[in-house]
Order: structure tokens, then sequence, then C-alpha cells
């Protein structure tokens, strides 16, 4: 049986069986598991799901990060190759105007995951297919009850032991078959919750998450239900999310996109605040081993360190990062839209060398 392998956490490498067995199966090499304590001077922590071989990754100046591991227009909305579509859709889709209260019924001492309101988990699901539908893939994604309780659990362990962890062992505080099963399946962030920690994970920040495989699972063009967890700040305990990401639907047929890559930003008008240093184009089954991409403004060439390729987390992906921005920074406001042209040549498909060109045109949607 050919088995595809895919990524859930930089120490972790499954194939595809056991991921279908919604990863309670799988193999674990060099685990390397990672504890972060609020005693650590951080900002913020990540953990994405991957099925890579094992690494472990280290602190920057305010984080540390892992990796886990169809919007058709007129359809889903968020027309990014229209000014005003999408400064409209930034406003009503992206910003969380009235953002509605946690309300978290759970408890920490009694390892009570707890539920959350429902109208926070839509603001959290708003993002998700904001920049879903953004990038062109469909965005009609929902929660299940299944995922959201996973997902809490994951969320309430890691919040409880100020650690991130796919694998999480019996022995921690908190633990539950239900948590271990949702850590296995989701992006895990430690420091941030709801709706921040999407953006969080669409920006991907950290010297160890290059591959932005965060970014990748939430723009996985087949998933249809994802599910999450969210624990507010309370007491010593650290906030936390956890956002399941594998559903049913992962090895089903690429449906329809609006191009046939998916690039983050995408073609076309990007407000500034979704745009950041790390830039990524995806295309399935893609080889991007010989590939080359410049970037050029106003005639000039922008200067950018291209990354080293990961497969498995989500569609391949060429991943490349502005070489005066720290992978953390935010895009700097622009006094006038500015238009980026990207050049990407000799990707390999299906035996054949093909060349992509694009602009992505950034945008103040304050001015």
């Amino acid at each position: 049986m050919h088995q595809r392998k895919i990524n859930i956490g930089m120490n972790n490498k499954i194939s595809e069986p056991a991921a279908l067995k919604q990863l309670k199966n799988h193999k674990h090499h060099n685990p390397g598991r990672m504890t972060f304590t609020k005693r650590f001077p951080l900002w913020l922590i990540v953990l994405l799901i991957t099925l890579l071989p094992g690494t472990s990754a280290t602190a920057n100046s305010d984080h540390i990060t892992y990796l886990p591991l169809v919007f058709i227009q007129g359809t889903h909305g968020g027309n990014p190759q229209n000014r005003a579509e999408s400064l409209a859709f930034y406003h009503t889709n992206y910003l969380i105007k009235n953002p509605p209260a946690i309300n978290w019924t759970g408890s920490h001492a009694t390892c009570d995951p707890g539920t959350t309101n429902p109208a926070f988990q839509q603001a959290v699901l708003q993002r998700i297919n904001y920049f879903r539908a953004m990038a062109g893939v469909p965005a009609e994604v929902t929660f299940s009850t299944a995922s959201n309780q996973r997902a809490q659990a994951a969320a309430l362990m890691m919040s409880v032991n100020g650690a991130l962890n796919h694998k999480p062992p019996k022995s921690w505080t908190c633990y539950t078959s239900l948590g271990y099963e949702g850590a296995s399946s989701s992006n895990l962030y430690l420091g941030v919750y709801g709706w921040d920690a999407i953006t969080g994970y669409m920006k991907d920040p950290g010297d160890f998450n290059h591959a932005v495989g965060h970014r990748r699972w939430i723009l996985y063009p087949q998933t249809q239900v994802m599910g999450t967890g969210d624990i507010p700040p309370v007491s010593d305990f650290w906030s936390s999310n956890a956002l399941r990401v594998f559903d049913d639907h992962m090895w089903d047929p690429r449906p329809q996109t609006r191009d046939d890559f998916v690039a983050w930003p995408p073609p076309g008008y990007v407000p500034y605040p979704v745009v950041f240093a790390r830039w990524s184009f995806s295309y399935p089954a893609a080889d991007f081993s010989a590939t080359s991409v410049t970037m050029r403004q106003a005639g000039n060439q922008v200067r950018i360190d291209q990354k080293p390729v990961h497969s498995g987390f989500g569609e391949n992906t060429l991943v490349w990062q502005i070489q005066s921005m720290s992978c953390g920074d935010p895009w700097p406001r622009p006094s006038q839209d500015t238009t980026y042209t990207i050049n990407i040549n000799n990707v390999i498909i299906g035996g054949q060398s093909r060349n992509f060109s694009y602009e992505v045109i950034v945008f103040d949607p304050y001015h």
C-alpha cells in the first residue's frame, strides 16, 4: 500500500493509514519534548503538528515555535483582485469589531476543559475562513462538536502544564486520552488564544518555523472541518489555543481553487496587517528543489532569503522571507498602494518545468 507521509510535529513521523485513524497509533522518532514555563521570558509560544524527522525548537527573542506536522469568486466573497472588495471583506470578515466574551466554563484546579461561548467560536471560525477565502481555497470550513471537544481538552493540558507537546505523557497534569487525540492532530499555541491565534499561525514566526506549517494546514484546500479549543489567561496559567486541523477529508481529491497554486499573501490587493515577513507559494506534488524566486518593487529587487523546502505540511510549499525583516515583524504601513512582482521559476510539476508570475498590491485598509 502506498503511504504518503504528512507532518504533524517537527518531532513526529506518521504514514497515511495512521493519520486516517486520527493519529492514535502513530510512531514517533526522537520525540524531543520541549517544555516552556512561565519563567521563560516569551511573548508567545506556538506548536504546530508536523510529521517530519525529529528536531527541537529553540527560542529567539520572543518566540518558541514548532510546526504541526475553495474560495470561488462570487461564492465565498473576498475577491483580492478588486481593491474595494478586498477592503470591504477585511472590515467585515477579518476585523472582530464587537469581540464576544469567551465565557469559559472550565477550571484548571478540577481539570475541567469546559466549554466556550458559541459566538466566540464563530469569531475564531470567521478568522479562519477569511484567510482561506483570500487565499482562494474553499472557505466554508465548519467546527464540529467532536473536534472542538478534543481541541478544548488539548488546550487545557497545554495551559495547565505550561508546555506544548503533540504527544503529552500520561504523567501530565489533567491528562486525558481526549486531550491526547486533540494534541496529536492540532496546531498548538501557548500565550495567545482565540482569533489572534489564527493570525499567529498564519504569520508563523520563529526560527524553526520557516516551513510555515501552521499556515499550510489552515490553507489546506481539502479541509472541511476543524475544531478550536481556547483557554483564557487565568491566575498563573498561560492562555492557549488548540486548532484541530485534521479531518476525514484529508485525502479527498483536491477541490477547485481560484488559482492552480495557493499563495500567501495571494495575488491581488491585500491589506498590510495580514502581510507577513514570510511569503509562501504552494502547489500540490510540486518539486521545488531547483526553484528560484525573485521579488521586485517599482523595478527594484527586494532582497529575500529563500528557505529550505520541507514537504509534508499540507501541500508542497516554497517559502521566502524579506531580508530586512525579522520573522515576527509586522509589515510596515504603506503610504500608498505598493505593488510587488513575484517570479517563480523552474517548478517541476508532473515532470515538466513551469514558471509562475503574479503581483501582490499591499494597501492600507485604514486610509
